[in-house]
């Protein structure tokens, strides 16, 4: 388990994350991060207005009522009179287009000379034509519905997007941590270099102008050890910020750093993909809603032809039989429209946004199948490089084994073991490096091919 890392000494009041160390584990940092993340908690408010949005839209065919309350003061050959008219009214829209009105009015005196009188009527208006239908007057509702759909991949994208930065992030702080272990090691190697020359020139075996290449070495590494441990702040403000925790924190990565080799088969992880992967699907219903809009658009090219009814009752004052009439209508109404090209406009620009929208759509198919060929490339190559640095370790290390040995028997020079234990660190920042980019390159796979969510067991309580 990585130590705490010793604060670097900077002036005072630099913001530098410091006090107790706070361990995490990976698992740890993406559950802060899914709880506190600011551009998650973003998504997750904007997701109020958005759920609300699709309510509205989908109560279109709800009756909807009103009750208007009125009360007047009038004055007619210099006598007063006032009254209270209170008028319900309510209406709906049915899903083939048809629109149904009913109105009641009553008007009561607020004077002993009145007359009370009321009023009622109810109205039908039905398309045939333009505005006719189930599928057209459902279109705007299954846009919605659409929208919504789309809004929930923004939300999975926003998570899944974060969560795998967050998972990079913190892999490098690994990677710092382990630098700055990396250089320690190389610096005691080389203060343990340094006594062996000590000693060979105390021996008289060794020249004492030898020595301070050796020194030099030290001093060199001392740089080194001091510039990891800027970099380790540098990396810890970085997911601090990811976090959302105070800068201040002095957050310490304790996730083992283990490579281990993952299968990728291709034609699975390219399946997977097409089913799976958020800007697809969130393309397929764009598609879609481009379709809906384009029956809108054709039906509005249509004639404007309408059936008509309507009947309305007047009591009149009360107590007065004579002023009572009932008036009913029956008829189809017909509306030309002439010069106005304004709904071809309308049609040509749903009809090429929706060709445009189909061309968008086989574009992303080929760019996520390159993508995606190209992520399970990364991944073999960079398990290759994995392979390849371990081996080099291994030898580098076993270089310097001879070599400090050759050197206690005089049969080596300074120089080369100077040059030994500084390949013995390239190939430690090498393996090390190596381990992270096949780790990454996994993560960024889970990404391309839209597991990120499933790989992490995360369900969005939206």
């Amino acid at each position: 388990m990585p130590r705490p890392v010793s604060p670097v000494v900077l002036p005072s009041g630099t913001p530098v994350p410091t006090g107790a160390a706070l361990e995490l584990t990976l698992d740890e940092a993406v559950a802060l991060a899914l709880r506190y993340n600011r551009d998650i908690r973003s998504a997750y408010l904007q997701r109020v207005v958005q759920r609300f949005d699709l309510r509205v839209a989908e109560r279109a065919f709800v009756p909807q009522g009103a009750i208007g309350l009125e009360v007047v003061q009038r004055r007619n050959d210099g006598k007063a009179q006032g009254e209270a008219i209170i008028s319900p009214s309510a209406s709906w829209r049915t899903p083939l287009g048809g629109t149904v009105e009913f109105v009641w009015a009553q008007a009561d005196p607020l004077t002993d000379d009145g007359f009370s009188y009321e009023t009622a009527g109810v109205s039908l208006n039905q398309p045939l034509l333009r505005g006719a239908g189930l599928a057209v007057n459902m279109a705007p509702v299954r846009i919605a519905r659409l929208q919504e759909e789309i809004n929930r991949l923004q939300l999975e994208a926003t998570v899944a997007g974060t969560v795998s930065t967050v998972i990079t992030s913190y892999r490098g702080l690994i990677q710092t941590q382990e630098q700055v272990r990396l250089a320690e090691e190389s610096l005691e190697r080389t203060r343990a270099l340094l006594e062996t020359n000590r000693a060979l020139i105390a021996a008289g075996r060794m020249a004492e102008s030898d020595i301070v290449q050796t020194e030099s070495g030290v001093a060199n590494q001392e740089v080194a050890v001091l510039q990891a441990r800027q970099q380790v702040v540098s990396a810890q403000l970085g997911l601090l910020q990811l976090l959302a925790l105070n800068s201040r924190t002095n957050v310490v990565a304790v996730e083992p750093m283990t490579a281990t080799r993952v299968e990728v088969d291709q034609n699975s992880a390219l399946a997977a993909a097409f089913a799976s992967r958020i800007d697809l699907l969130a393309q397929r219903k764009s598609l879609e809603q481009m379709r809906q809009a384009l029956i809108v658009a054709r039906n509005q090219r249509l004639w404007d032809v309408s059936l008509q009814a309507s009947a309305a009752r007047d009591d009149g004052p009360r107590f007065f039989d004579q002023f009572r009439e009932t008036d009913t209508r029956v008829g189809l109404r017909l509306n030309i429209p002439i010069g106005d090209l304004s709904r071809r406009q309308n049609w040509l620009a749903a009809e090429t946004g929706m060709q445009t929208a189909e061309l968008a759509f086989e574009e992303l198919k080929q760019s996520v199948e390159s993508q995606v060929l190209d992520a399970v490339q990364s991944v073999e190559a960079n398990w290759l490089q994995v392979e390849a640095a371990r081996r080099a370790r291994a030898l580098s290390e076993r270089a310097l084994e001879i070599g400090q040995e050759r050197l206690r028997f005089g049969r080596a020079s300074n120089f080369e073991v100077l040059s030994l234990q500084a390949d013995l660190r390239a190939a430690d920042v090498q393996q090390l490096s190596a381990n992270i980019a096949y780790l990454n390159a996994l993560t960024a796979l889970d990404q391309q091919i839209g597991s990120t969510l499933e790989t992490w067991r995360i369900s969005l309580n939206d």
